[in-house]
């Protein structure tokens, strides 16, 4: 008998924790089913149909449900396009993993020749996986606004990690774009003939503006000078263009920093602002959950006070009607005393 208390302790436990998993996968099932569902339809009617969802949500009494639902974002419809790719050619992500992982291995090997083939099927890759992704969207004649923006979204899943996760399970909220120089990749940096083909202007070695510099300076000196230039010793003439080339680099080793300063500025502000949206989204969701527990309960109030005043005004209806009776049959035996007091 003392054995027994333990033993069912034991056998309730389990129970207790089935239960809760199995709420919790309840929970997560129903947010899975609305990303997926949210996701997969038109932009346009994303708001109204996340707001049944979120009403569902708190009638089963999934509270969590419901504040996890009401806090996913609405997609761009540049966003919904590159979604739409995904979720009707699931091949397309893996398609752009691969390619990547390629140009990073031939960008760690310095390996020029591989590096441009790469860059141009990455175009090649980028520009029919755009074509693709409006065509599935059923965009016949896409602006070219758009056009660009799935395409610079498909070339920043090649270099970002988030972007090409959310790429691949088709969750894209807004367009991306690959702010970095040369190739998006991340990793060491290529040789110098594939930086003089691949690279933006701006990207460009400073050693190679140097020497242009040097060149044009050179090329001053001889046309101006006169005869006394040409006499010049080739030592000091070399001495003046490593100087030259030396502050060209140093001028443009800093302008360069200045301006990846500013862009990683203003990439850190706009992850600031998007931040407080995303915060203020999830605030605001939270106030209209609690808000509509409150009106829940509150209803719940109202429907119970008014059916106690229906009871009462029921028992106090039978009262009345009680006493009119017992009113009726004072008055008879009243009126039966009386006879017999006259008899």
């Amino acid at each position: 008998m003392g054995g027994s208390g333990p033993d069912r302790r034991g056998d309730d436990a389990p129970g207790g924790a089935t239960a809760g998993a199995t709420a919790g996968a309840t929970a997560g099932d129903r947010v899975a089913a609305a990303v997926e569902e949210l996701y997969g339809a038109d932009p346009e009617a994303f708001t109204g149909r996340r707001g049944e969802l979120v009403t569902a949500a708190r009638t089963a009494g999934d509270r969590a449900a419901a504040k996890a639902i009401a806090a996913l974002r609405r997609p761009t419809r540049a966003a919904w396009v590159v979604n739409r790719l995904a979720r009707t050619d699931p091949g397309a992500p893996p398609r752009l993993t691969e390619l990547a992982t390629a140009l990073r291995a031939a960008q760690e090997a310095r390996d020029g020749p591989r590096l441009r083939e790469l860059s141009a099927e990455r175009g090649a890759l980028v520009d029919a996986l755009t074509a693709q992704a409006l065509a599935a969207a059923g965009v016949a004649d896409p602006p070219a606004s758009l056009r660009l923006e799935v395409g610079e979204t498909l070339q920043a899943a090649l270099a970002d990690p988030e972007v090409a996760a959310a790429f691949a399970t088709g969750t894209l909220t807004r367009a991306a774009q690959w702010s970095g120089f040369g190739l998006p990749l991340a990793g060491a940096a290529p040789d110098r003939d594939e930086e003089t083909r691949e690279a933006p202007p701006a990207a460009k070695r400073p050693e190679a503006a140097a020497r242009n510099a040097g060149r044009a300076r050179d090329a001053g000196r001889s046309s101006t000078a006169g005869p006394a230039a040409g006499r010049r010793p080739a030592a000091g003439a070399g001495a003046d263009r490593a100087a030259a080339a030396a502050a060209a680099a140093r001028r443009q080793a800093e302008e360069d920093e200045r301006l990846a300063r500013a862009a990683a500025e203003r990439a850190a502000r706009r992850r600031e602002q998007i931040e407080d949206a995303e915060r203020a989204v999830v605030a605001a969701a939270t106030a209209a959950t609690e808000a509509s527990s409150a009106e829940d309960r509150l209803e719940a109030a109202v429907r119970d006070l008014e059916q106690r005043l229906t009871r009462a005004r029921t028992d106090l209806a039978a009262a009345r009607m009680r006493a009119r009776h017992a009113e009726a049959a004072e008055r008879r035996a009243r009126q039966a005393m009386d006879r017999l007091a006259r008899e």
